[in-house]
């Protein structure tokens, strides 16, 4: 295997929003730009390939990217990691950066020191940790451990928590002392930066 650091993102756009009355998130606007369109120039300049995780919306999301990815059988509606599982046959990179489309606050300066500890470490899984606690979805994970390891966890598995997944690779922590870049947006009223 090639010692090559690269990485394709994933930002995931295909949830419910159940506490937004079941709008489409990740076509909200904050700032004026919607989440969507936010968090995809955030992750352009750091990878390779952009997809988005979207299971709805999807002539809009294709406007934004030629890589939309929908939930596949029978991984539906079992949320992150269903987009996860959406995207393994189309991995060519050494790494996968994944993120939520609703926290627009993520800075650069974040992702890079993320991005830098993958590199250092790149056999385990990074992801942000705050002072609010572990924050799963802003993650990078190696990508031949995660197409090896995900469709076991799933087929054995009855509870679909990432960070529960994560313990099968092997996971490391990467501490952002700037909590409220990672306020997510759940609620209408919260689009108001």
């Amino acid at each position: 295997m090639s010692d090559k650091f690269d990485v394709t993102a994933l930002v995931l756009a295909g949830g419910e929003a159940q506490r937004m009355g079941g709008v489409d998130k990740g076509l909200q606007l904050y700032a004026g730009r919607t989440l969507i369109e936010i968090m995809m120039a955030l992750v352009k300049p750091v990878s390779q390939q952009q997809f988005i995780s979207a299971n709805r919306s999807l002539v809009v999301y294709q406007t934004l990217s030629n890589t939309v990815v929908t939930d596949v059988a029978p991984w539906q509606g079992i949320g992150p990691l269903g987009g996860l599982f959406a995207i393994l046959d189309r991995l060519t990179t050494s790494h996968l950066l994944l993120l939520p489309c609703d926290t627009p606050r993520f800075s650069a300066e974040a992702l890079k020191c993320l991005l830098q500890a993958a590199e250092q470490a790149p056999e385990l899984i990074h992801f942000i940790e705050t002072e609010s606690g572990p924050q799963p979805l802003h993650a990078v994970l190696p990508v031949a451990a995660l197409k090896q390891s995900l469709p076991i966890f799933l087929a054995q598995t009855e509870h679909f928590g990432v960070m529960s997944f994560y313990k099968q690779i092997g996971r490391q922590a990467v501490y952002w002392e700037h909590d409220e870049e990672l306020v997510n947006i759940n609620y209408l009223d919260q689009l108001a930066p």
